[in-house]
């Protein structure tokens, strides 16, 4: 019941709005800011003498509504809120505040509105530059469709409840209770493993008649074909518009000219250089460099620069802030340094150790790919003049084949196919649109059109079910060999858990795993330290396993099944945790169990109110509150 509780108390929502309310204040100077407006509509719910608002329900759900939508393709409205229990969550989160908040009143907790403003000023989530931006509060508001003064309430409630809340719960968990769990959770265990395969399993004879019926019967889920469907699609695809539009020559030019630096690859040059202040300096290094002195050990005596200041990189002409300095230095060969240079910075001396040639394409190296490129962007945008062409005759009342006829469009039929995209005999049909094509497929009524849907960012594909066929159970004759092979495999598993049991009891008897790999000729092996709750697989070792591992005395055994067979494991040795050891563990696990008693209390302070002042809904008010009609008024 108290998981039930938190799951209406916490959810994303939830948590969103509160952390506004914690961290979102903000002061607006208005002094009718505090008055709650109060609906006279029929009252959704009511605690002690709390009535609840329909329009504040309503507008909670709408926030849930926006943040779930773009899950869901946008296609997330008030009737999957209503099966997803997102109108029962946001109503008893309601009630549980409205309980609270009575609670608060009772043990005589008021927040006064200085108090409220005092607490907006703490906080920055409304700020602009210069201090409150009522811009940005209404803008918040409104993405989270709440009004002014229902903000406020909120918030006077939020922290009402706040107040009392804190008066029942701690920050922190005891000592003893984290150390405690903190030793449980921790506690590793080591075990010697045995594995039992089935494949290993002789002796298995030939089923009867009866036997394979029973089968067949029992596991007939295995042997049921799956709903296949037929479907006639046509698609409206980038591609293969393109390579029916041509494109004549004057457009290549055109597009050529325009996009010539796309096709224009600049100079880059490896540059090192020195710069002086005073003329002497600079002849000085000028000099020693004539004398085949190394450039950096010169920069480096002389200029005082060492090697990351003289590197300039691999630069372009435009890099060069002046464009004499660029001329030179662009005319040099690698290798070569340059004669004294003066700037408005200084005397220069440059150094080019590398060259990256540039170069321009021609027209006639890029024509091909202009062509596909100009004949792919025509074809992206006459998609969606052709897509509402075909929406448009097919809602005058023309089947597929007359609409694609009209268009020049082909209609791709797909005789059979699952929503695994695989045809009856198990091949993958590679032709099928991108996108959701098979869940809208299956989506979609026999005899029915779907939705015009995108396949991506360059085509689309409308659909048509022409027949559905209802999965089925395989008559034996057609499966014969695999009911015989799944019989096998069944006592080939159960010999194998025969065998494992044996070995169970062995060992708890007292004989060594060891001893009994010895005599059956099995592999033993050790398995890494275990922990109960591990974050990732512990080394191949089924958590079945683990879990009864843990419940183990040492030199004892159990059996689990694995993938093909069983696996036995005898308690090796058992590692206790230390907490003193691991202060950042138990800090967290601190913080955890905190929580999870914070939770707790809140659960019970909820549950126990709403008994106290008692809770009545309305399931009329409710059940009509989402309505078409309901919806429209509110609007």
């Amino acid at each position: 019941m108290l998981t039930s509780m938190r799951k209406h108390s916490q959810s994303i929502v939830v948590k969103i709005m509160a952390g506004l309310l914690v961290a979102s204040f903000a002061v607006w100077g208005v002094e009718d800011m505090f008055t709650i407006v109060t609906s006279s509509s029929s009252a959704i719910f009511k605690v002690g003498d709390i009535e609840g608002d329909p329009t504040t329900i309503e507008n909670e759900v709408r926030g849930e509504i926006n943040r779930l939508s773009p899950l869901f393709g946008n296609k997330f409205g008030f009737e999957q809120a209503k099966t997803f229990g997102i109108v029962e969550m946001v109503l008893q989160r309601q009630i549980n505040d409205s309980a609270l908040l009575l609670g608060a009143k009772e043990f005589g907790i008021e927040i006064s509105d200085n108090l409220v403003r005092g607490k907006i000023r703490q906080t920055s989530g409304f700020q602009g530059l210069g201090g409150f931006d009522r811009n940005r509060f209404q803008q918040i508001l409104r993405s989270n469709s709440m009004t002014e003064a229902g903000y406020i309430a909120n918030a006077r409630k939020q922290m009402s409840r706040a107040h009392l809340f804190d008066s029942f719960s701690s920050e922190t968990a005891p000592r003893k209770l984290v150390e405690s769990v903190y030793r449980y959770r921790q506690e590793k265990r080591t075990a010697e493993t045995v594995f039992i395969s089935d494949s290993l399993q002789q002796g298995i004879p030939d089923p009867g008649e009866g036997e394979l019926v029973k089968l067949h019967k029992d596991q007939a889920a295995r042997f049921t074909s799956p709903e296949y469907r037929a479907i006639s699609v046509i698609r409206l695809e980038a591609a293969g518009l393109a390579a029916e539009i041509s494109i004549s020559d004057g457009e290549i030019k055109q597009a050529y000219e325009a996009r010539e630096d796309e096709f224009t690859k600049k100079e880059f040059r490896q540059v090192k250089q020195m710069i002086f202040s005073e003329e002497k300096d600079a002849q000085k290094a000028a000099a020693a460099l004539s004398q085949g002195n190394d450039f950096a050990k010169v920069a480096k005596e002389i200029a005082k620069m060492d090697a990351s200041a003289i590197d300039l990189g691999k630069i372009t002409h435009a890099h060069l802030p002046f464009p004499k300095l660029a001329d030179v230095v662009f005319a040099l060969r690698a290798g070569e340094n340059s004669a004294l240079l003066k700037s408005p910075l200084g005397w220069h001396l440059f150094r080019v150790d590398a060259i990256e040639a540039g170069g321009v394409k021609t027209l006639d190296e890029v024509r091909d790919d202009l062509r596909k490129t100009i004949a792919r962007e025509k074809a992206v945008d006459s998609l969606y003049e052709l897509a509402n062409k075909l929406e448009d005759s097919l809602g005058g009342g023309a089947t597929l084949e007359e609409s694609a006829r009209l268009l020049n469009l082909k209609v791709q039929k797909i005789a059979a196919v699952d929503k695994g995209g695989k045809k009856p005999d198990g091949s993958l049909i590679k032709t099928l649109p991108a996108g959701d094509f098979l869940n809208i497929a299956f989506a979609t009524d026999e005899g029915s059109e779907s939705p015009l849907s995108e396949t991506g960012a360059d085509g689309y594909f409308l659909l048509r079910v022409d027949g559905v066929t209802l999965p089925a159970l395989k008559p034996l004759k057609s499966v014969r060999a695999e009911v015989v092979q799944a019989w096998k495999d069944q006592k080939r598993a159960e010999k194998s858990e025969a065998s494992a049991k044996v070995i169970v009891d062995r060992v708890n008897a007292g004989v060594t795993l060891a001893a009994i790999a010895a005599e059956t000729g099995l592999e033993i092996k050790t398995t890494a330290k275990l922990l109960r709750q591990p974050e990732n697989d512990q080394t191949g070792i089924p958590q079945a396993l683990a879990d009864k591992i843990f419940g183990l005395s040492k030199g004892h055994a159990a059996l689990a099944r694995s993938e093909a067979g069983y696996t036995v494991a005898s308690l090796k040795e058992i590692t206790a945790a230390n907490p003193e050891a691991d202060k950042a563990g138990v800090d967290a696990l601190s913080g955890q169990l905190a929580q999870s008693l914070r939770n707790d209390v809140y659960a019970q302070l909820a549950f126990a109110l709403r008994d106290r002042f008692g809770v009545s809904v309305n399931r009329d008010v409710v059940s009509s509150l989402f309505t078409g009609a309901a919806r429209g008024r509110r609007r």
